[in-house]
């Protein structure tokens, strides 16, 4: 069985201020921008929610914001991955 993404939220996560992503199933999502927009940053908030206190970043909070970071990830198998607050506590629903 093929899981997709179906919805991304991050706010305040390393040089994202806030970012909504709802890729459609049968297409192709492009995220483009200038140089230090945050296009790795959406990346790495995937890859953060989804791999684990390995893949934690070093500076995850953005430092322009004054809150704790926060990352939803909605998979296609109805699997809720959300990462919040200062230590970046895991919750699966």
């Amino acid at each position: 069985m093929t899981v997709h993404i179906t919805s991304l939220q991050a706010e305040r996560f390393k040089r994202l201020h806030a970012v909504t992503l709802e890729p459609t199933p049968e297409g192709l999502t492009v995220i483009g921008g200038a140089n230090g927009q945050g296009k790795t940053s959406v990346l790495d908030a995937i890859v953060y929610a989804l791999g684990g206190e390995r893949y934690k970043p070093t500076q995850a909070k953005n430092r322009d914001d004054d809150g704790d970071p926060s990352i939803r990830v909605e998979l296609s198998n109805g699997i809720v991955v959300t990462r919040e607050g200062k230590n970046g506590a895991l919750k699966v629903t």
